[in-house]
């Protein structure tokens, strides 16, 4: 008998334990359907830049079922759920103000017979004049469900917006690693097309090298292999001696200065190459400095849109951190590559190290790596031409510019 009332209990048990199980929380099964914000996370967060103009996130309501009739919905901005928003994150953000943003959509539904709304869509405007030192948050909250519960849990997202550097993150260009454009610089795109017959011609990038740079052996900027190249080191160069190859009538000529072309291990450097074809002019900077002006040379059009094909048949690409073969890689960190139809001035070089304008005159290729994930890094001009990673990148979060370093309390 005692043996029969335990198993009866465990079976009762067991029953409700399954029972149980059918009835999850919304909103992966709410047995009354209860309407809520759908986003993998209910705070985002925008980094504001000074360059900052504006931005725009959007989001939609769901249900875990279709809905038997139409359910009206409100979202509004919600400036109660802002100390909720300070005792969840343990932080002291502000309200943003109104004349920041504004909500499209904010009155919408979920049709009957389905289970999701239209996109409701944040928009955040004037945001230069915003104050960055400062933290704020904006609570939209679903305010109305006609006829529907709401899950309190999903109730509101919170878009907080946080000063940010100009640059905050990077690509890590390890060992093997480098970006290619073989799909995309291919010389036969109409996109490709922007990046040739260049008689002005400016090429940057910032760099990080690691120690390798300090170790015998070419590593490699950006370019052409037997065409246009920054390289750093060569035979009888420094492991560290920055050089420059350019096209030439007849060859290539390559450009260098062993006391003054030196890049430094583990330290942001700026490079900068400008070449004016007509007059044979040809100027290096590191750091917005000049480290070596030449003149009298004779070169031809640059052409980094098109592979050069070499004495073998041997088509050599565009690439960034890698040339000719393996063992030439870059070796270190990298952002803000950039390719322009015409001179810059030192002037203009010196002041827009850390970002400039993707629409600026002249700039024909644009590559920020500031994705932050994935192996795709984007042409912010708009030309279109991508470069793919060779392997996984590693992505570093950095703070740029760095602050100065001061001199400490005496």
């Amino acid at each position: 008998m005692k043996r029969f009332h335990t198993a009866l209990l465990l079976s009762v048990w067991t029953l409700a334990a399954m029972t149980g199980c059918d009835k999850k929380p919304a909103p992966y099964g709410d047995f009354d359907n209860r309407v809520f914000i759908d986003q993998n996370t209910n705070v985002t967060t925008l980094l504001v830049k000074q360059s900052t103009v504006s931005d725009e996130r959007s989001f939609r309501a769901a249900a875990p079922k279709p809905v038997g009739k139409e359910v009206g919905l409100l979202f509004e901005a919600d400036a109660g759920r802002v100390a909720d928003y300070n005792r969840m994150s343990g932080e002291e953000a502000a309200m943003l103000p109104e004349n920041y943003f504004e909500i499209v959509g904010g009155k919408t539904s979920i049709p009957v017979g389905t289970n999701r709304s239209a996109d409701v869509t944040v928009r955040f405007h004037n945001l230069g004049e915003l104050d960055t030192e400062a933290l704020h948050v904006l609570p939209v909250t679903l305010r109305k469900a006609d006829g529907a519960a709401v899950l309190e849990s999903a109730r509101t997202i919170y878009y907080v917006l946080r000063g940010a550097a100009i640059i905050n993150v990077v690509a890590d260009l390890q060992e093997s690693n480098y970006i290619s454009f073989d799909k995309t610089l291919d010389g036969q795109s109409a996109s490709s097309k922007v990046l040739n017959g260049l008689n002005a011609v400016t090429m940057e990038a910032l760099v990080r090298c690691s120690d390798y740079v300090l170790e015998p052996g070419i590593k490699t900027v950006m370019g052409i292999e037997g065409h246009c190249l920054i390289r750093i080191s060569d035979n009888g160069l420094e492991p560290n001696q920055l050089q420059v190859v350019m096209p030439t009538p007849y060859a290539t000529a390559n450009f260098t200065d062993a006391t003054t072309c030196l890049v430094p291990a583990n330290e942001w450097t700026h490079i900068a190459v400008t070449c004016d074809v007509a007059t044979g002019h040809l100027v290096i900077y590191i750091n917005g400095e000049t480290v070596l002006d030449k003149t009298g040379n004779q070169f031809v059009p640059v052409n980094l849109g098109q592979p050069k094909t070499d004495a073998q048949q041997k088509d050599h690409f565009f690439h960034i951190g890698y040339s000719y073969a393996a063992g030439r890689e870059l070796h270190g960190e990298i952002c803000e590559v950039r390719i322009w139809n015409t001179v810059r001035t030192q002037e203009q070089i010196a002041a827009n190290v850390y970002e400039v304008d993707p629409a600026s005159e002249g700039l024909v290729a644009y590559w920020k790596f500031d994705e932050g994930s994935g192996e795709t890094i984007r042409d912010h001009t708009g030309n279109n031409n991508s470069g793919t990673a060779h392997e996984t990148l590693k992505w570093n979060q950095v703070s740029l510019p760095e602050a100065p370093s001061g001199d400490g309390d005496n």
